[in-house]
């Protein structure tokens, strides 16, 4: 499996980064979300920011890391 590290410009300040990875043919696709800490607190919120990441990796099933402090 490719690797996809994170660094500290990932995480702006006040925010959470959502990081859906899908691993294809030749490498590693990867989205990034950045997320509002307080929208990211309110739960009924959280599986629409985690379907959006999915999206953008063609992926419905992706896993979806919360990024916090790399």
């Amino acid at each position: 499996m490719t690797l996809h590290r994170h660094t500290p410009a990932d995480v702006a300040p006040g925010t959470i980064t959502l990081c859906g990875t899908k691993e294809m043919h030749g490498g590693l696709k990867w989205a990034h979300l950045p997320v509002d800490r307080t929208l990211w607190a309110d739960e009924a919120l959280r599986e629409g920011f985690r379907t959006r990441v999915r999206r953008e990796v063609n992926d419905m099933a992706a896993a979806v890391e919360v990024v916090e402090h790399p």
